[in-house]
């Protein structure tokens, strides 16, 4: 979820306007076998000294501030796939298009300098595609997709250690479901480049048409700089660090990267990212399954429900998001959240309007959050002359038309205070099931956006993000009845496969742990890596059912990113809980 267009409602240090009513301030009760929050907890309350932390974000280095990027940067991503007929071979190692220019030519639109490697082992996250296409020819029945959204290596590698509390610096990893399940044997890993096209673009909302201008600032991957692998840099690495911060480098970054005799390379934001995996087509950043010229892209969800699957989305923040809504929608911009929601939804929208595109017959189940959260004037404007200001994620009207009660396709279960959330949804997609319904999920509440976040610990009692503009630093805060209102992810994906999981039906499942990269956008290491746990329950949900009502020959699973950030882990040992 990028912030390069900021969503309007979210709990960080990016809206100080709402932080009397979304955010607590907090004295921030630690405990001694918590030593995450105890880091990030000191490191949000001295965030301009200059001293020595076990992490930081940003290209300053170690022994100075604790961060100077508060957005996504050019790493590239960890891969790891799963099933007997997938095969991530096919665009990795010898089969890598960052070995062959024309390849390039063909994914980015034009030779990015500095990009062609004869040695590289990593992919293009374009190319996933390939892989999951061929899965399905070869006889696949159930794909899913399970994204980290903003989870990049050295987020891995943190989360890992604290869970393990064992250190490691290169490879893999083991210590989270994902790095260690083997799946029959078929566990592969790897990495990928997530840079887009252009960083930049001109938006038409209404007319659904978009330019590149000439001062956009194009894609591609320097391993002479960010390396070979998410692991190790490049022999230029050290003198360009603010190589990464493609277009959010300050000058200083931009004259390290040319004292170097390099360019700079755009940074992805996650509708381009996450649209590029179910497409296979690599655009600009901000657009929503549209080409660099304004066409239309089909996904992979769109092919296979034209052949009979069903299809489902489920995510930990707003349903019609950057990266849920990749899987489905198609938009020149991506944060008109109300036309993404109708064409999630099978409705007619601004695409039929302007480009007499086809309408979609919709999702088959659509769960998230966003519930509660109102329109403001200026968001009006962004969405275009077709907004309705009430809802901002899905107008009032569309959430009746859709709903069953009202003779529309979907079971409706939302937010209710004093109602478990968990427990509600399951009852109502067991409803949906045996009704042949389709299911929306809708939680959340008029405070945040996202799912309450669970700390590394395992609590929801989040660390404070860093004191930002002479503010105190400040923490999200839930009441029991708040917490208990809402299912976690893994819920979340038991119930997607409640109503998607018939007998001999085929299916496609996209779950993002979405807030990964709302935490990372605020600096916050222990909320990004309680995410990264809250993930890992939803994949251990879908290998139970793999295991007890399919086999890893009729499925395939891909755990990926969209991107990175910018998260410098600069002594590994410092995550270690002391001994007892």
């Amino acid at each position: 979820m990028s912030r390069l267009a900021p969503p309007p409602l979210r709990a960080s240090w990016a809206l100080p306007a709402l932080v009397s009513t979304v955010l607590g301030l907090l004295p921030c009760t630690l405990r001694a076998d918590d030593r995450l929050k105890e880091l990030q907890t000191e490191y949000a309350t001295t965030p301009g000294e200059k001293q020595s932390r076990v992490y930081h974000f940003g290209s300053q280095g170690p022994g100075d501030v604790f961060s100077n990027h508060g957005s996504h940067s050019n790493r590239q991503v960890p891969v790891y796939v799963f099933g007997k007929k997938a095969d991530l071979g096919l665009v990795t190692g010898a089969n890598s298009s960052y070995r062959d220019a024309e390849k390039l030519k063909k994914i980015y639109g034009f030779l990015p300098d500095n990009t062609v490697n004869p040695d590289a082992e990593y992919g293009d996250q374009s190319d996933l595609h390939r892989v999951m296409k061929d899965a399905v020819a070869k006889g696949v029945k159930h794909v899913f997709i399970v994204w980290f959204d903003g989870l990049d290596w050295p987020t891995t590698q943190a989360a890992t250690i604290v869970k393990t509390n064992k250190v490691f610096t290169e490879g893999k990893g083991s210590g989270l479901v994902f790095q260690d399940y083997q799946a029959d044997g078929t566990a592969q890993y790897g990495y990928v480049v997530t840079s887009p096209t252009h960083d930049k673009s001109v938006i038409d909302v209404d007319a659904q048409r978009v330019t590149i201008p000439a001062g956009s600032l194009g894609g591609g991957y320097d391993v002479q700089i960010a390396g070979p692998n998410p692991w190790t840099l490049g022999p230029l690495g050290m003198k360009a660090p603010g190589y990464f911060k493609g277009q959010g480098g300050h000058d200083k970054d931009r004259e390290g990267i040319a004292a170097v005799g390099r360019k700079r390379h755009a940074y992805t934001d996650s509708s381009q990212s996450a649209a590029e995996i179910v497409s296979g087509v690599k655009s600009y950043n901000g657009g929503v399954n549209a080409g660099d010229d304004g066409q239309l892209v089909p996904t992979l969800f769109h092919q296979l429900q034209a052949e009979g699957w069903k299809a489902g989305t489920v995510t930990s923040v707003p349903f019609c998001h950057a990266s849920p809504a990749g899987m489905y929608a198609q938009n020149v911009d991506r944060d008109d959240y109300q036309d993404l929601a109708r064409c999630m939804f099978g409705l007619p929208g601004i695409v039929q309007e302007a480009r007499q595109a086809p309408l979609l017959p919709g999702l088959d189940v659509v769960i998230g959050t966003g519930y509660g959260i109102k329109m403001e004037p200026q968001h009006v404007k962004r969405q275009g002359k077709n907004s309705v200001a009430d809802h901002l994620f899905l107008a009032d009207a569309d959430r009746g038309a859709i709903d069953a009660k009202n003779g529309g396709k979907y079971l409706v279960a939302e937010t209710k205070i004093g109602t478990n959330g968990g427990e509600a949804l399951q009852k109502a997609a067991a409803e949906a099931a045996s009704k042949g319904l389709r299911l929306f999920g809708w939680y959340g509440t008029e405070k945040i956006d996202h799912l309450p976040f669970r700390t590394a610990d395992g609590r929801f009692d989040p660390s404070p993000n860093p004191a930002r503009l002479g503010k105190p630093p400040v923490a999200e805060s839930y009441t029991p009845a708040e917490i208990d209102s809402q299912p976690t992810l893994a819920q979340m994906t038991d119930a997607a496969l409640a109503v998607l999981a018939k007998p001999d039906q085929k299916f496609i499942l996209f779950v993002e742990s979405g807030d990964v990269d709302f935490a990372l956008h605020a600096n916050n290491l222990d909320n990004a890596v309680g995410a990264v746990y809250s993930g890992e329950d939803a994949i251990k949900r879908i290998i139970h059912w793999v295991e007890t009502q399919s086999n890893w020959d009729d499925t395939m699973l891909l755990v990926s990113s969209d991107h990175g950030h910018y998260m410098v882990l600069d002594d590994p040992q410092g995550l270690l809980a002391p001994a007892k």
